[in-house]
């Protein structure tokens, strides 16, 4: 029996130990749009945190002052449709009118967890171009890195083509 625990002990210390390692790397999904109007008027959407659930499809509700440290509240939509998903309490980190805006959410704690979302939005000839990235660190990364790879970019392109849905209106 002190056999057993003994291996169960070093496979579990291990595989703790390859998930700390792991988790450091930040997985960073990153998405791009042009939009035919002018940074600021981009900006104002972005930063209008209690609209985001009126004109995004991947947010249920959307709470928040944009300024620097602000805590906003954030739920997104559930695959099942009608129904929230999770909920974030994310700070607002950074903010650069009308080029980069930053946010940072975690899970229980930093090292367990951290999803930053950045805009960065840059004049155009034509425009805008959002550039709209998330990225993820900690212990539990790696144990959703398959999905996060596949599943955040069509989400994050669901919003952007929102996003430049509003803006162009």
């Amino acid at each position: 029996m002190k056999k057993i625990i003994g291996i169960f002990s070093v496979v579990i210390f291990i595989g703790i130990a390859y998930l700390a390692i792991e988790g450091r790397n930040i997985l960073e999904v990153r998405t791009e749009i042009d939009i035919s109007a002018r940074p600021s008027k981009v900006w104002e959407i972005i930063t209008d945190i209690d609209s985001w659930q009126e004109w995004s499809p991947i947010i249920n509700a959307s709470q928040g002052v944009s300024s620097l440290g602000s805590k906003l509240s954030i739920t997104m939509m559930s695959k099942e449709k009608g129904k929230d998903g999770p909920t974030y309490t994310p700070i607002i980190t950074k903010l650069d009118e009308p080029n980069y805006f930053h946010w940072r959410a975690h899970m229980l704690a930093e090292f367990i967890f951290t999803n930053d979302k950045i805009f960065k939005l840059e004049k155009t000839s034509t425009g805008t171009k959002v550039i709209h990235i998330e990225t993820f660190k900690g212990l539990v990364t790696p144990l959703f890195r398959g999905q996060m790879d596949t599943g955040v970019a069509p989400m994050l392109n669901l919003m952007n083509k929102a996003l430049k849905d509003l803006a162009e209106k």
